[in-house]
Formats: structure tokens, sequence, C-alpha cells
């Protein structure tokens, strides 16, 4: 009686055991299989388009490397490569761009975003080597990359092509700003250093009246002036200490002047320059530099 009760406990827990074992390998290869379905390369494209409409392009840029393992697609190529391109890493996202110049369907938009990336990069140089070189230069996109590149002298101290053909890549009902800038770019209304301090050497405070500052060009003046006096009237009452005391303080006062106009015109031309520079900038960021939508990216 013992006998059959103990076979019978044994057999349970054999049974017990054997369906734990079964029950635990079933649990890991359904893991197993879910952990592969989840980092399979059709999810991590499904994720990696999430991101990108979600603008979280830094991680995107992950899932896109990593399906790219495994299928190569120009959409998905052109993505990553825009993801570079929208956080400003312009240097990497233009190697990407230049992957698919040929043999893609999306060649011309890859070209664009070539001339986008070194643009932005401040790579103007370069730049205007590729939009002159017609045989990388998009057929489709050649007039937005052509004005891109007349926009690009805005940016540096080369010289400015010929008025007709740089107005030309405008519309009319921009021309009259781009005019506006091209102007002030050439022309730039500047102040003369040696000028400045010229002016100031034959009337104190004339050169910072000069450049602008007309309160502290008065103040030299009357400073100066009284400065003067004071060292005449003291030599006249035979006060020669005070005399030359005063004439010390006058010379300091009078060359102090002279430089500090000479640096006051330095000054109001770096001024002009931080204000062009900056009006342009804004004024073409609102205008998103008359580069095309890319909608169909979303």
């Amino acid at each position: 009686m013992l006998q059959s009760i103990a076979k019978k406990n044994i057999c349970s827990i054999w049974i017990f055991v054997i369906g734990l074992i079964l029950n635990i390998n079933f649990v890991n290869a359904q893991t197993s299989h879910n952990d592969e379905s989840i980092s399979s390369p059709k999810n991590r494209l499904k994720f990696g388009n999430y991101l990108f409409a979600d603008k979280d392009y830094l991680r995107a840029i992950d899932e896109f490397r990593a399906y790219l393992k495994v299928e190569d697609y120009d959409t998905i190529r052109f993505k990553f490569s825009e993801c570079f391109y929208r956080i400003g890493r312009y240097s990497e996202a233009a190697e990407n761009y230049k992957s698919l110049f040929f043999h893609s369907q999306l060649s011309d938009e890859a070209r664009l975003g070539y001339a986008k990336s070194l643009f932005f990069q401040k790579d103007f140089n370069n730049f205007r080597d590729y939009a002159s070189t017609k045989e990388y230069l998009s057929s489709k996109y050649e007039k937005e990359i052509i004005r891109l590149e007349m926009i690009s002298h805005f940016f540096d101290n080369s010289y400015l092509p010929d008025t007709n053909k740089f107005f030309a890549q405008f519309e009319d009902s921009n021309r009259t700003d781009v005019r506006k800038f091209y102007f002030m770019k050439k022309y730039p209304a500047r102040k003369k250093p040696a000028t400045a301090a010229l002016l100031s050497s034959v009337i104190p405070g004339l050169g910072k009246i000069y450049t602008g500052e007309i309160g502290d060009g008065i103040t030299s003046f009357i400073t100066t002036s009284l400065l003067a006096y004071l060292s005449i009237n003291n030599f006249n009452h035979d006060h020669k200490f005070r005399g030359w005391l005063f004439a010390g303080m006058t010379t300091f006062s009078y060359a102090g002047n002279i430089y500090g106009s000479a640096a006051s015109a330095q000054i109001y031309n770096a001024g002009i320059k931080f204000n062009f520079d900056k009006d342009v900038k804004l004024y073409f960021e609102r205008r998103n530099y008359f580069l095309p939508s890319e909608d169909w990216l979303e």
C-alpha cells in the first residue's frame, strides 16, 4: 500500500517537473520570437519613420542605419541623409546625399540636398564650384541652386556677380528687397578711421561726431578745450607747475581723442557688418531661402 502511494507521488512529481520544463521552454521560445519580431528590419523601419515624423532625427538615424544594412532603398537613404541635415551635421548629410547622385529616382533631390548642406556648412567656395559644374547640377532644381549661389555672396567677402545675373534669379516681388541688400553689400556706408582721426586732430571731438557719437564728440571738445584753457591761464599767472600739469592732461586728452575717434570708426564699421548680416539672414530665413518644401517626406 505504501509502495503504491510512493510510486504515485513520484509519478506526479515527474509529471510536474516535465510540465514545468516544457512551459519554461515555451515561454523562452515565445520571448525570443517577440524579441526577434521587435528588432526586425521591418519594425525598425516603422519606428524610424515614426521618429522622423516626430522630428526625433537623432534616434531616427540609428533606426534607418540598421534598416539600410539589410535593405537599401532610395527613399530611406534620402531620409537618413535628411536626418543629418536637419540636426546640423551638414558634412555627414552631404556625404550621404552623394550616394544618391546616380541611378536613383531621387537624384535631383539628393543633388539639391548636397548643395544645401554645403551652403549651410558655410563652405561657400566648394558650394560655388559645385553650382558651376553642370555635370553634377540638378536639372530639376537648377534655378534654386543658382539662386542659393547668389545668396551666398551676401555671407562672405566674395565679389558680387553682375546685377543683371544676380537680380534675374529672384521674383519681382522680392527683387526690391534683394536690390537693397545688394547695394548695401557693395557700397557699405563705412567710416574711414584715418578720416575720423584727422578730423579730431583738427578739432577735438569732430571725428567722433563724424562716426555718429555726437554726445561723446561734444564732451571731448569741451574737455580738451577746458584743459587747454586752464593750462594757458596758469602759465599766464606764472603757476608753472599747474600749467604743465594741465598741459599734460590736455595732451593726453587730445591724443586719446584722436585714437578714440579712429577706434569709433572701426566699431561703427563692425556694427554695420553685424546688422547687415543679421538682417540678411533673417530675411532669407523667413522665406526658407526660397527653397522648395519637402512635405512629401513627412
